[in-house]
């Protein structure tokens, strides 16, 4: 039933509205007026209640005269009939067209005010009432609803810290929130679980600020909701719950792996190398680690290295091998769990104790081990420089570490990039001094020192292993005779980095050296005796060396093995003084050998330096490729006084410092020549210009070809002037600075 009050239920108080309706009058209305014609759709009439109240407005008489109110009890869809004017109106004329007939007042009603308020009463609730989901039920039910949800406690806290190692001392701060009651209730209790527990039966103590550290398998009961000490003497991982609860419920925060307890970190792992075949290993010093000295392997390119941590106690350290402490049975207290292994190579690595690497471009790297333990400690294994990859084909660069002792540096091909230099040192015996106030006496000795060479062994290349020889003139002492001068050999396995003494040749130094596949050739140069006045003849004796056996046969030439001219190779080119050459006994050569031929340059003429020009090449059979000399036609190109030559596939190429380059074709037997020349800019950018003299043309230098279609050019001037030609575009680029060092020899084999 309604509480709404009967005494205001009444006609002339509750009216039923609805929306506005209108229509416009069509016959002028005159006082005492029962009937209007009115001017309407249809479908508006019949919206009309068939009896109700309406309105006759216009804009046109004074305002309290436009508008008057009737009750009508006839409603047809053109009139309004049986009208009686209502209290208060004034009955006045309305004329038609420009008077709207309204209704907004409906009719007397009883009933819907009466429901708004028992709506009203049935949205806002009776005291009391509780919901039992949220936005539901009257504003009553909702309130009590919220009501209860504040007073539930919202459980939460910090800590000080998450990581040590034990014993681990944490305070736990609680900081939860919404403790309030109802007035009538204050009980709210506190109780934690640490994490650490591991049964099997669980206990609950009382405390109010710190747990006794003896305490195992217990949850905590704080009583007073402060700060509580909690203290972990076995390393893990460990959830901490917090569960808080009053008279109107309990809330629950759990925060995974939040306190993380440790041990020390492991220490280095103890990383063999499973050496294989073809692979050189220095074992680590002391033996089973932990290495004061790492162990180093030196492996050719793209082979399989192999690592591995051994298992078990290392009985040096009492640990693991891979830096893990063990506990009295041998068994690690935080073990590792993940291996991660960076070696900068090709492979991809499993998180394992083991792993291999290879490498496609030779250098030297690291061993980078890094091991994280189950309970989050870390360590880095590092191996400084001890993956030492050698490429299949290498430049080697020979630098004097003082006046008789060099060292060599591998330059990878692929890498384009330098080695620091070999551990193995060569002492160059040679001996100058017999040219000590000699005319032209330092072009002379310039040329001396140059009287060098490198040829293969057979065809297997210095990344796997193979060999070749090392020679130079030595020389003599100043009043030795001629004859005391020997052609000196080293063998040098550049994997190995060794020397091996080979028998040496005896032969006056100034001598021409070329290598086949199969031989070595020497020719030319000075003689056992000194010549008549006014002659210089040279060497007509050519010393065979087999590259296969290193044995020596000696052969002489006769006036018919020259051709074409070559006979004046018999003479060195020299002008005399008193019968005394004034340049000395000797001419400039530069040779190379490509295919079955041997080329060679040399000087045409004579001055301060040679002008190198005049070109020869051996004939021979295919069975003694060398039993001839022939003379070509001369090198084209602007003058050269020094340089270098060099084969490459379709040629051979004359290289020195003015970047104009002069190339011989077997193919069409012609010389061209080109290039930047000395004053372009693009060859003068790769010098070193810092230096004094960088783009002068008579700086000498040393270079080494792959025999395809690069050659490779050091200049002595400046470690900074190293660069590339490639025969495919005839360019030059610069490389990065090799060792510093006055250079002495290079090969790529």
């Amino acid at each position: 039933m309604s509480n709404f009050p009967t005494s205001l239920d009444t006609n002339e108080t509750l009216y039923e509205v609805h929306d506005a309706l209108r229509v416009r009058l069509a016959e002028d209305y005159n006082p005492g007026d029962t009937f209007i014609t009115v001017i309407g759709d249809e479908e508006t009439m019949r919206r009309f209640s068939d009896t109700g109240i309406i309105t006759l407005t216009e804009q046109c008489s004074e305002p309290s005269q436009r508008a008057i109110a009737f009750r009508y009890g006839v409603r047809t869809l053109t009139t309004f009939e049986e009208l009686e004017i209502l209290e208060g109106f004034e009955d006045v004329v309305k004329p038609k067209n420009i008077t709207n007939v309204t209704q907004n007042v409906m009719a007397a009603h009883h009933n819907t005010l009466k429901d708004a308020t028992i709506a009203i009463e049935r949205w806002a609730g009776k005291k009391g009432e509780v919901g039992i989901r949220p936005l539901e039920g009257t504003l009553e039910a909702r309130t009590n609803f919220i009501r209860n949800l504040a007073l539930v406690p919202k459980a939460w806290f910090q800590v000080n810290r998450t990581v040590g190692l034990v014993p681990l001392t944490v305070k736990f701060t609680d900081l939860s929130f919404r403790l309030g009651t109802d007035g009538s209730s204050s009980v709210v209790n506190w109780l934690w679980d640490f994490g650490d527990n591991t049964g099997p039966s669980i206990t609950t103590i009382e405390v109010t600020d710190t747990v006794p550290t003896d305490a195992t398998n217990v949850l905590v009961q704080d009583t007073d909701g402060g700060d509580v000490i909690k203290t972990y003497t076995k390393p893990g991982i460990f959830d901490v719950k917090l569960t808080v609860s009053n008279d109107f419920g309990s809330d629950t925060v759990i925060i995974p792996g939040l306190i993380n307890a440790r041990i020390q970190a492991p220490d280095e792992a103890v990383i063999d190398f499973l050496p294989r075949t073809g692979q050189i290993f220095t074992e680590g010093v002391p033996t089973g680690g932990p290495f004061t000295t790492v162990p180093k392997i030196r492996s050719p390119i793209n082979t399989i290295i192999d690592f591995d941590i051994q298992s078990g106690e290392n009985p040096n350290t009492g640990r693991s091998f891979a830096g893990e402490e063990l506990d009295g049975n041998g068994y690690a207290i935080d073990p590792i769990a993940i291996y991660t292994w960076s070696l900068a190579d090709d492979l991809s690595h499993s998180n394992s104790t083991s792993t291999k690497a290879s490498y496609s471009i030779g250098g030297i790297y690291d061993l980078i081990l890094r091991v994280d333990t189950q309970f989050g400690a870390y360590r880095i294994t590092t191996y400084e420089d001890c993956i030492d990859i050698v490429e299949k084909y290498n430049m080697w660069l020979w630098l004097f570490a003082n006046s008789s002792m060099t060292n060599s540096y591998e330059y990878g091909l692929i890498s384009e990039s330098f080695k620091t230099k070999s551990t193995t040192n060569l002492t160059v015996g040679y001996d100058d001094s017999f040219l000590d106030g000699a005319n032209n006496e330092e072009q002379q000795k310039r040329e001396f020192k140059r009287n060098n060479g490198f040829a293969q062994r057979g065809t297997t290349p210095s990344g796997l292993g193979g060999a070749g020889l090392l020679y130079w003139a030595s020389g003599r002492g100043t009043g030795d005779p001629a004859s005391s001068e020997t052609i000196e050999f080293r063998e040098y396995n550049g994997f190995t980095d060794t020397y091996t003494t080979r028998d040496s040749i005896s032969r006056p130094w100034n001598w021409v050296s070329m290598a086949s596949a199969n031989n070595l050739y020497f020719i030319l140069g000075g003689l056992t005796t000194t010549p008549d006045p006014d002659t210089s003849p040279t060497n007509q004796v050519k010393s065979t060396l087999s590259l296969s056996d290193l044995t020596v046969t000696q052969t002489t030439f006769a006036t018919t093995d020259y051709k074409n001219g070559a006979d004046e190779l018999k003479e060195n080119v020299v002008t005399y003084t008193s019968g005394i050459p004034d340049q000395g006994h000797m001419s400039v050569y530069r040779s190379a050998w490509k295919d079955n031929t041997g080329y060679f340059l040399r000087n045409d003429g004579v001055g301060t330096f040679f002008r190198i020009k005049s070109f020869y090449k051996t004939s021979g059979t295919s069975s003694n490729v060398f039993t001839q000399i022939r003379k070509l036609p001369d090198m084209d190109g602007p003058s050269k006084l020094e340089g270098i030559l060099l084969p490459l596939s379709d040629g051979v190429y004359f290289f020195n410092n003015s970047g104009s380059v002069s190339a011989y074709y077997p193919a069409t037997s012609v010389w061209k020549s080109g290039g930047p020349g000395v004053n372009a800019a693009s060859f003068r950018m790769l010098q070193d210009s810092t230096v004094i003299g960088f783009d002068d043309a008579t700086n000498t230098l040393v270079g080494a070809s792959d025999g395809e279609r690069n050659a490779y050019l050091s200049y002595d001037y400046s470690n900074k002037a190293f660069m590339k030609f490639n025969q495919s575009n005839t360019t030059f680029t610069k490389l990065s600075p090799r060792p510093d060092g006055t250079q002495w020899q290079a090969c790529i084999f």
